[in-house]
């Protein structure tokens, strides 16, 4: 894409915590001009134009905006994408909410992998993920590994830029974005508020904003290879 145009985003996950501070930090970056005025009646470069990808028969985000378009996909059998330069994916369930270990995998998983897959045939250079804090490949642990064996495949694809945030506990309003409650993991967060100050960074909670902003930031750099994001790295920029 030439330098004087500005980008295309898939989004995949963009109801979650960190999806939709990522979806409002790309519609709410200041648009890019070109750098010589636009022929007379020609629109001005615009800000990233964001294609979003939600479940068919799941909620869509409740926004409008002009360089938003919303697409209904099965992940199980994804559609061809429209052209695009990068892809955000914060795809993303519990074992309690899946119910069943290949449920969570079809998740954190198949969908991220179909997605990433899907956009790096419409041509995406640069991808940015979330996992989470202890993926391991090789983990014996059933979340650590599922999130692990992402992060290696996702390297596989051929993404010029990949970017990997790997929080701990995310901080939010679950309730607000009409999420289900999560007793165990709202039990954790008022004891990592007591604790966070005395934790490593690695381990501290940290809001779902930060980590988006964290995220779009690194992956606008387009800095070459992978970076994983994690402790200060995904503090408020």
């Amino acid at each position: 894409m030439a330098a004087d145009q500005a980008r295309v985003a898939v989004v995949a996950g963009a109801t979650g915590l960190v999806g939709q501070a990522v979806l409002a930090a790309l519609l709410t970056a200041e648009s890019r001009k070109a750098p010589s005025a636009p022929a007379a009646g020609a629109p001005e470069t615009s800000g990233t134009t964001v294609h979003v990808l939600h479940a068919k028969g799941r909620r869509a985000p409740a926004l409008a905006h002009p360089r938003l378009q919303l697409h209904a996909v099965d992940f199980a059998a994804m559609p061809a994408l429209p052209p695009v330069d990068d892809v955000y994916i914060t795809l993303g369930t519990t074992m309690a909410a899946a119910g069943s270990q290949s449920a969570f995998r079809a998740v954190d998983y198949d969908a991220v992998m179909a997605t990433a897959r899907a956009a790096r045939a419409a041509g995406a250079t640069r991808c940015g993920v979330v996992t989470a804090m202890g993926a391991n490949a090789r983990s014996r642990i059933f979340y650590n590994r599922v999130k692990g064996e992402v992060e290696r495949d996702l390297q596989l694809l051929g993404f010029e830029t990949l970017v990997i945030a790997r929080p701990s506990l995310l901080m939010g309003e679950r309730r607000a974005l009409q999420q289900a409650h999560r007793p165990a993991e709202s039990l954790s967060l008022k004891l990592f508020q007591w604790l966070n100050p005395l934790l490593p960074a690695n381990y501290r909670a940290r809001p779902g904003a930060d980590v988006a902003r964290a995220l779009v930031h690194a992956v606008q750099s387009g800095r070459p290879g992978l970076q994983v994001l994690s402790g200060r790295a995904l503090q408020a920029r």
